[in-house]
């Protein structure tokens, strides 16, 4: 199938469905909260017991707050093609082309999340800006429609 088919409802290559707004929006909001629970918990346990976070302010705890946003949804989408919202919204991440997703796919997924308005690029577009930088898009898990 043609690039331009990823644009239409109904799309199906190989049999996947891709997900739909609700389900992107639902991944979107457990994520989130997924990722403040672990990054509260870095925070407790380094700076709580260890005293190892940088002070309020610091560039540091900028670049360590966004290094663990990446690495919260990479390290899931390696090893489970999915983040705990996929999990729960029946969803996978898969290269447009439906074929294995590489670590620069995830990665580039992944750091595309940090484009400011992405979250909101859905608005425009049936895929998020973080999806077609990467090549890759969130479908069903059960690839049969």
């Amino acid at each position: 199938m043609s690039q331009n088919n990823i644009l239409d409802d109904d799309f199906s290559i190989d049999n996947f469905e891709l997900a739909r707004k609700g389900a992107r929006l639902v991944n979107f909001i457990i994520d989130k909260i997924g990722f403040y629970v672990l990054f509260f918990l870095h925070v407790f346990i380094l700076d709580g017991l260890l005293g190892i976070i940088p002070e309020d302010g610091s560039p540091l705890l900028g670049v360590y707050f966004f290094f663990i946003y990446v690495m919260y949804h990479a390290v899931f989408e390696h090893f489970f093609r999915k983040t705990p919202g996929k999990f729960i919204t029946s969803t996978v991440v898969v290269k447009n082309d439906g074929g294995d997703l590489s670590f620069s796919n995830i990665l580039l997924r992944n750091v595309g999340r940090l484009i400011p308005f992405d979250a909101i690029s859905f608005l425009f577009t049936k895929q998020g800006w973080h999806d077609q930088i990467s090549s890759t898009m969130v479908v069903y898990e059960d690839f049969k429609k």
